[in-house]
């Protein structure tokens, strides 16, 4: 009989010490960055750490080296940034395949990491939206249904599980689509993210320059750009003409991406 009670007496210890189910998501995805906060206007949807990796996002997990070159990158953006007193970035390319929603979507994470520091990153490529995608999700609303319909943007932001990062995704392509950045709806949209969310850093991801106007049309509501280059594709004479398209903003620098020479990352 004493057995028995005293079986019993600890099975109910570890029934009083059990984390709470949301306490066990978050120590199962520590090592991701998964987040504790409580987030009670914008939708949560916790996105699959997996998938993240597999479309080659590699900055949620502190622990993986190819994370190194974004941390750097996060730290000379967010230098520039602080010291002019910006908080708005536009990411474009000179052309299709470069990568700049994979880059913009990275650097997001790496300063999402930064303890006192949130960023909310918005998918102007209406022509292909995609930043949905890096995190396998279904939006309900887009950045499309704000300009276009006038669905308040509390409505379209979702945090995919890491903390201090929010998305405005896009959902359907809009072919037009340089008549609506134009539309006065954008410029307010983009006004309300600047002064309602005045502690973030905002990283809008434009289409490529060389295939339409919607980057010169949209960089206006911008403090500053960066130019995704893609190693072995993009010419000289691609680079000086996006460059040249830019100049209406100040550019914080060119990356390389795709590029195949193997560099060794020291881990100290």
């Amino acid at each position: 009989m004493r057995l028995k009670n005293a079986i019993d007496k600890i099975k109910q210890e570890k029934l009083e010490v059990a984390p709470k189910p949301s306490e066990s998501l978050g120590e199962q995805h520590n090592s991701q960055t998964y987040n504790t906060f409580n987030y009670t206007q914008t939708k949560v949807t916790l996105t699959d750490p997996q998938v993240l990796s597999n479309n080659r996002i590699v900055t949620h997990n502190k622990n993986d080296p190819r994370s190194v070159p974004f941390q750097m990158l996060r730290s000379k953006v967010l230098r520039e940034l602080r010291i002019n007193g910006w908080n708005s970035i536009a990411v474009s390319a000179p052309t299709p395949g470069a990568g700049k929603s994979q880059v913009a979507v990275n650097l997001a994470i790496s300063i999402a990491q930064e303890v006192n520091q949130t960023v909310l990153i918005v998918d102007m490529d209406l022509r292909r939206p995609s930043i949905h995608k890096y995190f396998d999700l279904d939006p309900e609303y887009g950045v499309q249904d704000c300009v276009e319909l006038g669905i308040p943007v509390t409505k379209a932001l979702v945090n995919p599980g890491i903390e201090r990062l929010v998305l405005l995704p896009g959902r359907n392509r809009t072919l037009n689509s340089s008549e609506t950045l134009s539309l006065p709806s954008v410029k307010a949209l983009t006004a309300e993210l600047r002064s309602k969310y005045e502690s973030r850093i905002i990283i809008y991801d434009l289409p490529p320059l060389l295939v339409s106007d919607d980057v010169m049309v949209f960089l206006p509501n911008v403090d500053c750009s960066l130019l995704i280059v893609e190693s072995g594709k993009n010419t000289p004479k691609e680079v000086e003409a996006s460059i040249n398209m830019l100049n209406s903003k100040p550019l914080l620098g060119t990356i390389l991406n795709k590029e195949r020479r193997q560099e060794k990352i020291y881990l100290y």
